[in-house]
């Protein structure tokens, strides 16, 4: 498994936003932004790091756990919608016919 990260110079200049890439998932994006809103009063309520990290960690959880959720259902509904394009002959959900 490959675990590094690209070796582009200009990754962020090549990047598109993170809205146009979660355009498709709404509610990741504006879980995004509540989790922005949680620590954004975190810095000017002298909160300490352990609070804010406290504050944002119980948002963070469930967040991964529902993209992660969602990543193998993306990962098999891509190659099944090629499917009919690569072979417009195939059987659609059933028993072969012999």
């Amino acid at each position: 498994m490959n675990d590094e990260l690209p070796k582009s110079r200009n990754v962020f200049t090549s990047r598109r936003s993170l809205e146009e890439r979660l355009a498709h998932r709404p509610d990741v994006l504006a879980r995004l932004h509540e989790l922005a809103d949680t620590l954004d009063p975190s810095v000017t309520d002298d909160c300490t790091a352990d609070a804010a990290e406290a504050r944002v960690s119980t948002q963070v959880r469930p967040l991964a756990q529902e993209l992660l959720g969602q990543w193998p259902r993306e990962t098999e509904a891509h190659p099944q919608a090629q499917v009919p394009q690569r072979h417009p002959d195939a059987i659609h959900y059933g028993k072969k016919k012999r």
